[in-house]
C-alpha cells in the first residue's frame, strides 16, 4: 500500500494508542525502509486528478527484520510498557506458532526476573 493508505489504516485501527505515530513522518520512514531494502516500490499510479502514489511491498529482508524486531519486542520484555504493547499490537504479522513461542519465551524471562 502507499503511505497515505498506511496512515488511514493505522488511524482506523487506533494504533496511535500503542505505537508512537507521527503521520507526517510516514514518508520519511518509507524512504528509510526502502534505502535499507526492507521494502520495494511495486507500482506507481495516479487515480484521476489525485497526486501520483507509489505502492510498496515488504521484501524478504524486510520480513526477516520484522521477525527479528518482533522477537525482541515479545520474547525479551522490557519495563517500558508501550514497547511491549506495541509488540502485542503487531503480533498478527507473525505465524501463530512463532507468536506463541515468543510469548512463552517472554513469560519465561519475566518469571526468571521475579526470582
Amino acid at each position: 500500500m502507499h503511505p497515505y493508505e498506511m496512515g488511514v489504516i493505522l488511524r482506523q485501527r487506533h494504533k496511535e494508542e500503542s505505537i508512537k505515530l507521527r503521520y507526517g513522518s510516514l514518508y520519511t520512514v518509507i524512504d528509510l525502509l526502502q534505502q535499507r531494502a526492507f521494502i520495494d516500490a511495486r507500482e506507481t499510479g495516479r487515480d484521476g486528478r489525485r497526486p501520483e502514489r507509489t505502492v510498496y511491498e515488504i521484501t524478504p529482508a524486510g520480513r526477516d527484520e520484522l521477525r527479528a524486531w518482533m522477537a525482541d519486542l515479545i520474547a525479551e520484555p522490557t519495563k517500558e510498557y508501550p514497547q511491549f504493547e506495541a509488540g502485542l499490537c503487531l503480533l498478527p504479522v507473525l505465524p501463530p506458532d512463532e507468536a506463541v513461542a515468543l510469548l512463552r519465551a517472554g513469560l519465561s524471562t519475566i518469571a526468571q526476573a521475579d526470582h
